[in-house]
């Protein structure tokens, strides 16, 4: 953080014996935690040895809890019961997680990366209803995927949907909505027009479990409008579910009353 050439993320893979929440402790520190976010925990947890050594089940679960999203990676080395079991497992014990089932740990950065790094002006560009050919940052024009990634499959496995909205959203509830998102939605992130803050634009990020909704800076002769993408499973992002929740954020001209 003091070199010349400031990060513009830092990734950090903890051993697999490691306490997540003496890591993210760190990050509290009265040095660091002016100049650098905690961006989000992934937890990547092997399908096939998951349980494996059940002296280390405690440390497993502490890794998983302190996780704003799971990884469940292997999915093809064991059987969909297999998987069935080990979701039920995580029922048990976790109200509330994201899990990606992958293979080779093939997940597109967009939904693990892209938190902090995201630049809202990115959405100008994408036309409201539609999964983008690729990604404004994809350099590759023969990048066909929903979501960013070189590996054929990710457009089978993984889904983007888009909403837009001139009429501003209630803060309030659009925090509770992005709370409540399917676990089937990975990754939401947008700017959004707000009642309570009409002259600036609001920023949503949720990954996993974890929702950040920041004030940022001036419309500055921008059209005031609410841009969101979501992103999740291929066949768990109910585009008119999704519509009728952020639908229910819109605020009234009235003010002070929402539509419910």
């Amino acid at each position: 953080m003091t070199r010349a050439e400031r990060p513009e993320y830092i990734l950090l893979e903890a051993s697999g014996v490691a306490d997540p929440s003496g890591i993210a402790l760190t990050f509290m520190d009265e040095g660091m935690r002016d100049r650098i976010r905690l961006d989000s925990i992934m937890c990547v947890v092997d399908a096939e040895q998951i349980f494996a050594a059940p002296e280390m089940m405690e440390l497993k679960l502490r890794q998983v809890a302190f996780a704003d999203m799971l990884i469940l990676n292997k999915v093809d080395l064991v059987t969909p019961e297999e998987i069935e079991r080990i979701k039920a497992w995580l029922d048990d014990r976790f109200h509330r997680y994201r899990l990606v089932e992958t293979s080779g740990g093939n997940v597109p950065l967009e939904i693990l990366l892209s938190v902090g790094r995201f630049d809202p002006s990115r959405l100008d560009a994408t036309p409201p209803h539609e999964e983008p050919s690729h990604p404004p940052d994809c350099d590759d024009p023969d990048c066909g995927h929903h979501v960013h990634g070189h590996r054929n499959d990710h457009a089978q496995v993984f889904r983007t949907w888009s909403y837009e909205a001139e009429e501003p959203l209630s803060l309030e509830a659009l925090r509770e909505t992005a709370r409540k998102l399917p676990a089937s939605v990975y990754r939401c992130k947008g700017v959004v027009h707000t009642a309570e803050e009409p002259g600036r634009r609001v920023i949503l990020q949720v990954v996993g479990k974890r929702v950040d909704i920041a004030v940022g800076d001036e419309w500055n002769g921008r059209e005031p409008r609410t841009r969101i993408i979501a992103i999740g499973a291929h066949d768990g992002v109910d585009g008119a579910s999704l519509r009728e929740g952020f639908d229910g954020c819109l605020a009234v001209r009235d003010p002070g009353t929402y539509v419910q």
